[in-house]
């Protein structure tokens, strides 16, 4: 599908000098990463089901499935601001970019029977020169454990947030997700709310409602967040001025 040959060559730009040093232990991953990896795993166990079983068109199907809603518009949507605007040392980066090192090496042996020549092209291009993918054999998907039901009650109110922000956005009210203040009902799952959302501000209500409103806040220029601690539209958040400064030191 479209999807699996455009979320592979996605983690491999990602992965761009990934060294084994930056690797991180699935333990002291975030606890978004080892969902995320617990969701692999799930896949993992999917796909030998339909491999036994002959089952092409659900092995197929559920590629596609993990591609389209797990990574390209939740887990790589979410860790964007993560990839591009974090310290490079950063933990949470470094966590990620094992994770995607893991997505990588599990997706490209999944897909190599039915995108032949893309999985062959995409794993040269890493490893130039090594043997063909067609000879590498069937992944060892790391253990990883992550409370589903609870994210599955996140990725619900996600779709409700998402939901109310696109009048806002159609009406030109807002132009993106950066520039909503958001409220959720309080029996909402403690979570990095404006991480997952990709949001401004998220606030608990009284109610059941999810409701938007524009945010007040500047700007960053350089990670895009509106955020009470930049000064003016075009400044730099806290995060990114820390980031910017230990980056001139250091050239």
């Amino acid at each position: 599908s479209a999807s699996m040959a455009d979320d592979i060559p996605v983690a491999l730009g990602a992965l761009a000098d990934f060294a084994e040093g930056e690797r991180v232990d699935v333990a002291a991953m975030p606890e978004l990463e080892r969902y995320a990896l617990a969701l692999l795993g799930q896949l993992d166990a999917k796909l030998r089901r339909a491999v036994e079983d002959y089952d092409f068109n659900a092995y197929t199907r559920e590629i596609a499935d993990f591609c389209n809603e797990d990574l390209s518009a939740f887990f790589f949507d979410i860790r964007k601001d993560c990839l591009y605007c974090d310290a490079a040392d950063d933990p949470r980066r470094r966590a990620y970019r094992t994770a995607l090192d893991t997505l990588f090496h599990a997706l490209v042996r999944y897909a190599a029977p039915v995108l032949v020549f893309t999985a062959e092209e995409v794993w040269q291009s890493r490893y130039p020169g090594t043997d063909s993918v067609h000879l590498l054999e069937w992944p060892d998907v790391p253990a990883a454990e992550a409370d589903i039901e609870r994210w599955q009650a996140l990725r619900s109110l996600r779709e409700r947030v998402n939901e109310a922000i696109e009048p806002l956005r159609r009406e030109k009210t807002i132009r993106s997700s950066l520039e909503a203040e958001v409220t959720v009902p309080a029996s909402a799952p403690e979570a990095d709310l404006e991480e997952l959302f990709i949001t401004a501000t998220v606030a608990r209500g009284q109610g059941d409602e999810v409701t938007v409103s524009r945010t007040a806040h500047h700007k960053c220029g350089r990670c895009w967040r509106h955020l009470p601690d930049v000064a003016e539209d075009g400044g730099l958040c806290g995060r990114c001025d820390s980031v910017v400064a230990a980056m001139e030191t250091q050239a």
